[in-house]
């Protein structure tokens, strides 16, 4: 080979190579700020969304944003960055279904720890900032008008907690159960917690959220960055996501609320479904649900 021909395959080796280059900065751009795929390991969406399902989510529509972690794709090795959000077409609304960062939920024991980068949670958005939600006898109401369980959605009432009945892991403390919550207004961004009214769990969780040390002593008093301090102005909307399986959804009613910078997109649509019950890998591909895909997620 001469070495003119040398030089054109070498040069065709490293067109190839730009070209590759390309195309995976072009995915994980396109991944990072408008569509990203997601795996849903869990059933709290029943039967809106399956275990098993694989969704696409619109990053888009309520703004782009840029990384907040660059680590190691499927594990906790990294660390976090500053991140700017561009406008978005809109906000999260009642009925939405909302692809979030999931929020700490070690309060009080852990009131401000990091939040864990791998976890995406995917809840339907109950209510929004200034909306004020209840649950009665499993029948959700957003300011005072019923907000109706969805189609494919799961709530029995054959089994229900009576409405004097404290569930103990609840959020925030004593306000009833799964069943029988609130009511509870959610905080919008300008609003002002007044501690000497407002309930000091909820506002702790809401300052915690929005990035500040936050403690609360025995006698009521409450220290935000180390300060004394009577209130709180909130910086950030905040939203109430609650699962379509009402009865089996670890969601707001557990561990609080989703600030907006949490909020990562919609979700869009399955693309690919199969019975992840099924153990083996190999054997997965033939329990594939062809009815489940391509399914517009509302």
């Amino acid at each position: 080979m001469s070495e003119k021909e040398k030089q054109a395959k070498k040069s065709r080796r490293g067109s190839a190579f730009r070209g590759l280059l390309h195309i995976v900065v072009s995915v994980l751009i396109l991944r990072a700020t408008v569509i990203e795929a997601y795996n849903v390991p869990t059933g709290s969406m029943e039967t809106t969304i399956k275990i098993g399902d694989f969704i696409l989510g619109n990053k888009f529509v309520y703004g782009i944003r840029t990384p907040d972690w660059l680590g190691i794709p499927w594990t906790n090795i990294g660390f976090t960055v500053p991140y700017y959000r561009l406008p978005g077409f809109e906000q999260p609304k009642t009925g939405d279904v909302v692809i979030f960062r999931y929020p700490n939920d070690d309060w009080p024991a852990n009131q401000i720890g990091p939040f864990d980068p791998s976890l995406n949670y995917i809840k339907r958005c109950i209510a929004g900032p200034g909306q004020t939600l209840a649950i009665r006898e499993k029948d959700v109401f957003v300011d005072g008008v019923e907000f109706p369980l969805p189609e494919d959605g799961r709530a029995s009432k054959l089994t229900m907690y009576d409405e004097d009945y404290v569930e103990r892991n609840i959020f925030p403390s004593g306000y009833g159960n799964r069943d029988h919550f609130g009511p509870l207004t959610v905080p919008a961004e300008g609003d002002t917690l007044d501690f000497s009214t407002d309930n000091l769990q909820l506002a702790a969780n809401v300052i915690s959220l929005e990035g500040h040390e936050v403690r609360v002593s025995t006698t009521g008093q409450v220290r935000v960055d180390g300060e004394f301090v009577d209130h709180y102005v909130c910086e950030q909307n905040h939203y109430f996501m609650m699962g379509d399986n009402r009865d089996n959804s670890h969601d707001s009613r557990y561990w609080g609320l989703v600030p907006e910078s949490n909020i990562i997109g919609e979700a869009l649509i399955t693309y690919l479904s199969w019975e992840q019950t099924e153990p083996n890998l190999l054997k997965r591909i033939f329990k594939i649900r062809p009815s489940r895909m391509f399914r517009l997620i509302d």
